[in-house]
């Protein structure tokens, strides 16, 4: 009778544990969250700038250390499916989120390799209907005095976690722009789902403003 009060005790803590934990990053505020992956990310970037200058494999590791556990590659791959996600076998769906995150990944250490002590500022959060939703708005000054904005479309996961699942920088939708791109890769490869999952490669460069 002991052992089993004290299982059930242990099972007891052990959930308290957890719900704590998920509790712990649900409160995490959508600005707070923001602040932290980017102070972190450009932390990373002072320190190791020798480094990855001459080993630009090191960056690829710090952008997947830094930003990969922070993205929705999932939800954002799907979106950037669009249409196509449906007539998709999972297979498919899974080569498509792999091939996307890695576009993603190289894209942002083109753009980060060039960093250069660029100053971010992340604006007052107000949320919205949907407490499982957030968008967090930033504005970075370039070393010319620009400011480009950029707003992080968030969702909040099972796990109490928030993920990026969209970016808007300075007025370009990329989830919007890059299911575009997929759709225009499907017709140039007339339909074939799986030739067009080879070929694509997202791009934000030539890209225009969208709301």
């Amino acid at each position: 009778m002991l052992q089993r009060i004290q299982r059930v005790f242990a099972f007891l803590a052990m959930v308290s544990v957890m719900l704590a934990a998920q509790l712990t990053y649900a409160a995490e505020n959508p600005k707070d969250f923001v602040q932290r992956i980017s102070t972190d990310l450009t932390t990373r970037l002072v320190k190791d700038r020798a480094a990855y200058k001459k080993d630009p494999d090191l960056l690829l590791t710090i952008i997947k250390e830094n930003i990969e556990p922070y993205v929705d590659f999932n939800g954002f791959a799907k979106g950037v499916m669009g249409q196509f996600y449906r007539q998709a076998t999972d297979k498919q769906r899974a080569d498509f989120t792999e091939t996307f995150k890695k576009s993603l990944i190289r894209t942002y250490a083109n753009g980060l390799g060039a960093y250069e002590n660029q100053k971010f500022n992340v604006k007052p959060f107000t949320a919205g209907d949907d407490p499982k939703k957030a968008q967090v708005d930033m504005d970075i000054q370039t070393g010319s005095g620009t400011v480009i904005p950029v707003s992080y479309q968030l969702v909040l996961d099972s796990q109490g976690q928030w993920k990026v699942r969209n970016v808007i920088l300075d007025g370009i939708n990329l989830g919007l722009t890059f299911r575009n791109q997929f759709a225009s890769t499907v017709e140039s490869n007339r339909g074939n789902l799986d030739k067009a999952i080879a070929n694509f490669v997202p791009s934000a460069g030539d890209s225009k403003k969208a709301n």
